[in-house]
């Protein structure tokens, strides 16, 4: 599954030129609180930890509510170049915010978010997961999460599921990429 989900966000990466939005959000549920917080962890409430991180992610002064449509977000968002999963309903798309390229997104063929990857170039300001952005390291996240379910030298992932994970992947002690499946 990792390694149809790597070769998708490589052939995405390499096809993401050009602004052919094909997809306009049609509704605003922003909900602008990007107050950070740390959250307490055990070992036992870690899938927990993954759900509180799903709930608490910002984008833009905007609370992204994954475990919905892709229609919920604002206007400013657009999604083009679709490349589907093999024998899935699911396809990344390019995703943009007022026109500039930010990463990719999941989507069903219902239009549901199922992941979610920004660009490393977007400042902490802008995206962030319960105050953790791409500033953070190694500790920080630690801090804020506990220990992770899975912890190599590049990368630590929380949750125990495929289907509700954020990864954090590392250069050294920072944050390089950070993916996020629900």
């Amino acid at each position: 599954m990792r390694k149809i989900f790597a070769a998708i966000f490589i052939a995405a990466a390499a096809l993401s030129v050009g602004y052919g939005h094909d997809i306009k959000p049609s509704g605003n549920n922003s909900s602008s609180d990007t107050t950070s917080e740390m959250i307490g962890t055990t070992s036992a409430e870690k899938q927990d930890i993954v759900c509180e991180m799903l709930d608490n992610i910002v984008l833009y002064g905007e609370k992204i509510p994954l475990s919905s449509s892709f229609d919920d977000l604002d206007d400013n968002y657009t999604a083009a170049d679709p490349i589907p999963y093999e024998g899935r309903d699911i396809s990344t798309y390019t995703l943009y915010y007022k026109d500039k390229n930010i990463g990719f997104i999941d989507l069903s063929k219902d239009n549901e978010l199922r992941g979610l990857f920004i660009d490393d170039d977007v400042p902490d300001s802008d995206f962030s997961i319960c105050g953790i952005g791409y500033g953070s390291g190694k500790d920080d996240i630690i801090q804020a999460f506990g220990e992770p379910n899975v912890q190599t030298e590049g990368s630590f992932i929380y949750g125990e599921s495929e289907d509700k994970q954020v990864v954090f992947g590392f250069n050294g002690d920072k944050i390089r990429s950070i993916n996020i499946f629900c």
